[in-house]
């Protein structure tokens, strides 16, 4: 390695969520529609002129971690995960490794595993393992497996590596042998910008606790539940609606069906929901918005929302007033980027 590499990639607001969880995928399917925002991860990857490791991340409380070598990296250490997948590399020298998102910790917007994916990428490029967008993404997914013991979903992994833009995301069940099937759906300037002006991203101000409702999701699927499993299996069919909604130029049904998900995500956990997430959504719809719904697990982070015509900013103001954060997205049409 001798020369140093940026990567930026995007994180991503999806308005169908939760069907990744890769069991129930396996075993009846699951579909995500998701679009990429001009909100960003990123790495930064240098080279030493020693053995050092050095992992730099000035968005979490100016965390740096030195370890002498490539071989004293310990997934259980501090920034473990970057640890392991700098582990999965063959380098020869020391590395300086610098991260930071533009977004809160906790945000419900997929960064943990989009830090993977860049770090990944970065590492690729650096190595000349010329990779490809699904092995990035299956790296990603095992390095976190092995570094974060979780083995949820896959749309974070694969969402940043395959391009930017609007994309229905869909896991076909094992008995199919399709495997993983991504959608770029075809939208013009016109009704990106559309959907841009209908969106409205805010943050609650919790950070979520993603785990518990994420481990009951996994309870409800292994002991075949009905109403988890039903309301898995609605909220991928409200996937393929949306997106035929979008295709169409029908922006003004698709904030109704993005609080049809909702409505079925609460199924799931009583935890996705709380007091200050349900204030918000009705403030929102009192405001002027057609619809919407909390990004990721749910119980905090972000939430979505479309307004009616010439609405945005009514809802933004009155969300404001709220306390909450306002976050101006537009949508990313490039994916990760390395340079």
């Amino acid at each position: 390695m001798s020369t140093t590499i940026n990567v930026r990639s995007p994180l991503r607001v999806d308005f169908v969520g939760m069907t990744d969880y890769v069991p129930a995928c396996r075993q009846f399917g699951g579909t995500i529609i998701n679009a990429t925002i001009n909100k960003y991860i990123y790495a930064t990857l240098a080279p030493r002129y020693d053995s050092r490791v050095i992992l730099h991340a000035p968005d979490f409380g100016d965390k740096r971690v030195e370890i002498p070598n490539a071989a004293n990296l310990d997934s259980e250490g501090e920034l473990g995960l970057a640890q392991h997948i700098i582990s999965r590399f063959d380098l020869d020298s020391g590395i300086e490794l610098t991260t930071c998102s533009e977004m809160p910790g906790g945000a419900g917007l997929g960064s943990s595993s989009t830090i993977a994916t860049c770090i990944i990428a970065a590492l690729d490029a650096a190595t000349g393992y010329r990779m490809t967008d699904y092995e990035i993404a299956e790296l990603a997914r095992e390095c976190e497996a092995a570094a974060l013991k979780t083995t949820y979903g896959w749309q974070d992994q694969y969402s940043p590596v395959t391009g930017g833009g609007v994309k229905l995301m869909r896991y076909w069940p094992e008995t199919s042998g399709r495997g993983i099937e991504i959608d770029r759906i075809p939208l013009d300037t016109r009704a990106i910008a559309r959907i841009e002006k209908a969106m409205v991203v805010c943050y609650s101000g919790i950070s979520r606790p993603a785990k518990s409702i994420l481990d009951a999701v996994a309870d409800g699927v292994q002991a075949g539940a009905g109403p988890v499993v039903g309301a898995l299996q609605e909220m991928s069919r409200l996937a393929d609606a949306i997106r035929r909604s979008l295709v169409n130029g029908d922006i003004a049904s698709v904030g109704p069906m993005l609080t049809d998900v909702w409505e079925l995500h609460k199924r799931l956990h009583p935890d996705v929901t709380n007091e200050r997430l349900q204030a918000l959504f009705d403030i929102a719809l009192e405001a002027g918005a057609t619809g919407g719904r909390v990004c990721g697990a749910g119980g905090g982070g972000t939430m979505v929302f479309f307004a009616a015509d010439n609405r945005e900013f009514s809802v933004r103001q009155a969300l404001r007033e709220a306390e909450a954060r306002i976050f101006d997205c537009s949508i990313d049409m490039h994916g990760l980027l390395r340079w």
